[in-house]
């Protein structure tokens, strides 16, 4: 029996998923630096903690505290750092964030980064479906009002944060100090606006690592970053 075209890429997609295949078949297109397979990622993660144990309770506490404690400045610090965007660590890597230079190969493999990983964060937050803390403890108000409706677990932004922190020491080791510390700062701002515990960036945090140790297996990726760390130190008046 002759399979037309259209059912028979139907089959194989099923066939992959049943496989382990995780996003190749449907995105396999839209990656450069990694493969789309996220099966190996989403077995890093374990569970989170139930909403009613002990361990969410104590995390749950940790952000009313923070909660008690954030100024109008924090919030503002909190809010700004919503974006993602590699301009947000310019000031950690020595540029004037105030006047930037143009850096066109710095943004394309920033922005290629992040859009590569969020298929993968996006994998295990479905899997696990962590609800937001303030939907759990109604006593907390977040300061930021874009994240009604996603999932808590792994942090999507530290994912972000940290991976922006690894690339950018690669291209930039004497800013490495900085940078960790500016992926830290950007991470913990989730917690100051109470939007994820902090379980969710720690798991973040891992799954960076883990994904850039993947872009750097990519000729694509390399190709790219050496295009940038040659802009970036020229703007920066370095060799």
């Amino acid at each position: 029996m002759r399979i037309g075209r259209r059912p028979l890429l139907i089959v194989l997609a099923v066939a992959a998923l049943s496989t382990g295949g995780g996003l190749w078949w449907t995105q396999h297109d839209s990656f450069r630096y990694l493969t789309g397979q996220t099966a190996e990622f989403e077995a890093l993660f374990v569970a989170p903690p139930a909403p009613d144990s002990a361990a969410t309770r104590r995390e749950l506490d940790e952000l009313l505290e923070l909660q008690a404690l954030r100024t109008a400045s924090d919030v503002a610090g909190a809010q700004a750092d919503r974006k993602k965007d590699v301009s947000r660590f310019y000031s950690a890597l020595g540029l004037d964030a105030a006047h930037p230079p143009d850096l066109p190969a710095l943004q394309k493999i920033t922005d290629r980064a992040e859009a590569e990983i969020g298929p993968y964060v996006r994998v295990v937050k479905d899997k696990y479906r962590r609800l937001r803390p303030y939907e759990i403890e109604p006593r907390l108000r977040p300061c930021i009002g874009d994240v009604q409706g996603d999932l808590s677990y792994p942090s999507g932004h530290a994912t972000y944060g940290f991976l922006m922190g690894y690339l950018l020491s690669e291209l930039v080791p004497e800013r490495r100090d900085a940078l960790m510390q500016r992926s830290e700062e950007y991470a913990r701002q989730r917690l100051v606006c109470g939007v994820h515990f902090r379980s969710d960036l720690q798991e973040g945090r891992r799954g960076a690592q883990f994904l850039f140790g993947r872009m750097q297996e990519s000729s694509a990726y390399r190709e790219d970053a050496r295009a940038a760390r040659r802009e970036v130190r020229s703007a920066l008046g370095l060799k």
